[in-house]
């Protein structure tokens, strides 16, 4: 057996624990990957259901979507209880006819039951005044888990400077 081979045979056992270990830890990596995909994936899913709630509108769902205790906070400043925000669905006074993200938004996660949401939206609105508004808007959203699901607990939009 030549130097190379005596010496690999002597370290095989340590090599091996090596490989196994740089495989169990990247096996973990790969895991907790997987894991924050699957929660950003589900996040997003669930802000596309809110979109859609609030073109139909659909109140009953969005009933289900927000946090009891949810707060909206609107470009202009106002904000709105949950409360009074499915009231103004439901009346019509607010009747979103475009909700449009320009481009996907993006998902921070801290833990795996609480996640912002930021994006641009270009929407159109009816406002309660009669006039309509198609502002485009940079978007807050904080969801959370409860029962069972992902829901929205804060929601805030600030209105983009136009380009000069």
């Amino acid at each position: 057996m030549n130097a190379v081979a005596q010496l690999a045979s002597r370290r095989a056992p340590q090599l091996f624990a090596l490989i196994f270990a740089f495989g169990v830890a990247g096996s973990a990596v790969a895991q907790r990957a997987t894991l924050a995909d699957g929660l950003k994936a589900a996040v997003l899913r669930a802000d596309e259901a809110r979109v859609y709630a609030m073109l139909a509108p659909d109140v009953g769902a969005l009933d289900d979507m927000l946090t009891a205790d949810c707060l909206y906070a609107h470009s202009n400043g106002s904000t709105q209880t949950k409360a009074e925000f499915l009231d103004a669905l439901k009346s019509g006074a607010m009747k979103y006819a475009v909700i449009r993200y320009i481009a996907p938004p993006q998902v921070r996660l801290y833990g795996t039951e609480t996640a912002l949401l930021n994006g641009t939206t270009q929407i159109e609105v009816a406002l309660p005044d009669g006039r309509t508004a198609k502002p485009t808007l940079f978007i807050t959203a904080v969801y959370v888990v409860k029962d069972g699901r992902w829901q929205l607990a804060s929601y805030q939009s600030t209105t983009v400077p136009a380009a000069k």
